[in-house]
């Protein structure tokens, strides 16, 4: 989106022209973690009580989901009024603002370790579930999860608390801010920038564990860790960690074991709870644990009796695990104390191949073994290589973030060189072979990232993983150019910051046009990558005269000027010096009316350069014989030199005048 926007006369910032938010009347009880709220008014419509949430710079945001929420009107939802970037005073730079109608009643629940008022058992389904739920339907209709459904993130639409509405869910990437508690167990074994947007099954487990805290005022696992809320959960089940000894009807408890069932399959769907709500019994759902080993498998120093447990352990001992596999006891322990023969199998197969690999590759080929037994031990769990624990739809955001912090991108790098999210789709019982996240997403990141070079490599990724990714590069961060309809204006700008100084295309602005643009720039890259210094600047220029024209923007002296400034190289291909000498001149009055592509079509004509070529030849031709009249001079043949070519002149002019007078006798003969 566009971002013409302008402060207020009091130091406010304005979004669109309309809204006006201001930085100096903070609310914190309607902040997040990563998104501070503050007071905000509607030009048009005074009545309107609003607040806005400005996103930390370096968050993802979920710009979709913006897209698709704003003005969604649902009793369980706060209303999205407006989204965009605008320029913020308190930090000197655009931001992204998100404007919600305020909730009144304040939030459910301070902190995850906090009381608060329980909701009674009779209000429930009125005050909570049924606002919450339609709530759900209205974002399953615009095809988006929620993925911050909690206590914490809940608010009384009013003050007198008889209906609750869900928090924002755009200004983070997908189940950041989730606690452990309240994400289904493969979700909290990720990390929480790798989680995902998930399916609706994850939304109506985080449900049904709000609702299971909303009924006991408190967190009834505040004083554990995640890690064992996570081991909890895989041994005794979710329904257990969550309401343990709790004393609840038989119709709660059913919607609490239906929306808390840990597998996936079976959890309830909108239709079940459609259907419990209309006061329809349906089948109860016994809890199901994990299938335990006749013995215990020795691993670092713990016996593990579920493969779930022992694929975490691995994932936390990545190194000690490749001895164990290869020598056949995992194998041997899966096919006989766990008697699971198919996964046994699928370990031999994984570990043949790992053997058959030569020796420069064994390092490689046991990180990819190790990561699919894990796969094959827990079937449901996300990608987990080395330190990596991520949903497939996840690892977008998670690189994004991760390049965004400046912090290591290498492992995430080579998970995507080494096909590890094939691997993934591969051990699951739905894979696909022509699965098209598989063919067209994954397959294009890991040639992006073998190819390396400017406007591609892990710049690349992470723009194509991540539409709502805005440039990085240190010329745009502070415009946050999401749009590549403002990048040009934003390098505009920046030409004056520095003055003239590098190149206004660097890894992340190449990388950026050729995720963004609707058109081919990959000749333009190519030649951007090129040592030449000729051929790659002016490479740079036809990238961003392609990009003006294409987007039919003017005025871009500064930019024009700044490029104009580094074209030197490409000048002195002209041989000709006036030509050189007009080109110096032209440069600066074509940079004054902001056309890139003037200057391009100046210094790249193709017609300009052949008469140029042209001319030279001619001077070239024009010197060797020269050169050769000065050696004779120097040798003392000039004036043989000189008879010689006088004779070839006057033979050549005497045999073409027998010619003539042969030809003319030959005709009178003929005639007379």
């Amino acid at each position: 989106m566009a971002s013409e926007q302008k402060n207020g006369a009091d130091g406010a910032a304005v979004l669109r022209d309309r809204y006006v938010v201001y930085p100096g009347k903070p609310l914190p009880d309607l902040a997040s973690p990563n998104a501070e709220a503050f007071h905000a008014e509607d030009r048009r419509d005074a009545k309107k009580v609003l607040f806005a949430l400005i996103v930390r710079p370096g968050i993802l945001a979920r710009t979709d989901s913006m897209r698709a929420l704003k003005g969604s009107d649902s009793p369980g939802l706060m209303t999205l009024v407006e989204w965009g970037t605008m320029d913020w005073p308190p930090l000197q730079r655009k931001v992204m603002a998100v404007v919600y109608e305020r909730p009144t009643g304040g939030r459910v629940m301070a902190t995850m370790t906090s009381d608060f008022k329980a909701v009674d058992e009779a209000d429930l389904v009125r005050k909570a579930i049924n606002p919450l739920f339609a709530a759900l339907r209205v974002l399953r209709s615009h095809n988006v999860t929620h993925r911050a459904i909690r206590p914490t993130n809940m608010f009384w639409a009013t003050p007198e608390k008889d209906r609750v509405v869900l928090g924002d869910c755009t200004t983070i990437p997908p189940a950041y801010e989730q606690p452990l508690l309240v994400e289904t167990i493969e979700s909290g074994m990720c990390q929480p920038t790798g989680r995902g947007p998930g399916v609706y099954a994850d939304d109506i487990y985080s449900l049904g564990a709000s609702m299971a805290l909303l009924l006991q005022g408190r967190n009834p696992a505040g004083h554990l860790d995640d890690d064992t809320i996570l081991r909890r959960k895989i041994l005794q089940g979710s329904v257990a960690v969550l309401i343990g000894e709790e004393r609840l009807s038989l119709q709660t408890s059913e919607f609490l074991r239906g929306t808390l069932c840990d597998d996936p399959h079976e959890r309830w769907t909108t239709e079940s709870i459609e259907l419990w709500l209309s006061g329809r019994r349906l089948s109860p759902l016994l809890a199901k644990f994990e299938k335990r080993a006749a013995r215990g498998m020795p691993f670092n120093g713990k016996e593990y009796l579920t493969a779930r447990e022992l694929a975490i352990a691995f994932v936390r001992n990545w190194d000690a695990v490749p001895q164990l596999v290869l020598d056949g006891r995992l194998e041997l322990w899966v096919r006989r104390s766990l008697d699971v023969k198919e996964k046994a199998e699928a370990i031999a197969a994984i570990t043949r191949d790992a053997v058959m690999t030569v020796n420069e590759k064994r390092g490689a080929a046991f990180d990819i073994m190790v990561a699919k037994v894990c796969m094959v031990l827990d079937s449901r769990a996300p990608i987990r290589y080395k330190s990596l624990a991520a949903m497939p739809d996840g690892i977008g955001a998670m690189l994004g973030m991760a390049v965004a912090a400046g912090t290591e991108v290498r492992i995430i790098a080579e998970s995507l060189m080494r096909e590890i999210p094939k691997a993934y789709f591969q051990t699951r019982e739905t894979y696909n072979p022509d699965n098209s996240m598989l063919d067209a997403i994954f397959r294009d990141l890991k040639l992006w990232l073998e190819k390396g070079s400017i406007g591609s490599g892990i710049e690349r990724v992470v723009y194509e993983m991540n539409d709502a990714m805005p440039c990085l590069s240190p010329l745009t961060l502070d415009d946050y150019v999401l749009d590549i309809r403002d990048l040009l204006p934003a390098l505009d700008a920046a030409a004056i910051k520095v003055g003239g100084k590098g190149w206004p295309v660097d890894r992340h602005v190449a990388a950026f046009i050729a995720a963004r643009a609707k058109f081919d720039v990959e000749r333009q890259l190519f030649d951007l990558s090129q040592p030449n210094s000729e051929r790659s600047a002016m490479a740079m220029l036809n990238i961003l005269a392609v990009l003006q024209w294409r987007l039919g923007q003017g005025g871009l002296q500064g930019l024009a000027t700044w490029l104009g400034s580094l074209m030197k190289p490409v000048i002195n291909t002209f041989h000709d010096r006036e030509k050189r000498t007009a080109l110096e001149k032209d440069i600066p009055r074509i940079a004054r009316d902001g056309n890139l592509v003037e200057l391009s079509r100046v210094l790249d004509s193709p017609e300009e350069k052949a008469v140029d070529s042209q001319g030279f030849q001619e001077a070239r031709a024009q010197w060797a014989e020269a050169r050769r009249e000065v050696r004779d001079i120097e040798e003392g043949h000039a004036n043989n030199r000189k008879a010689i070519h006088f004779a070839q002149r006057l033979a050549a002019l005497v045999s073409m005048t027998i010619c003539l007078v042969t030809f003319s006798l030959l005709l009178l003969a003929r005639l007379f």
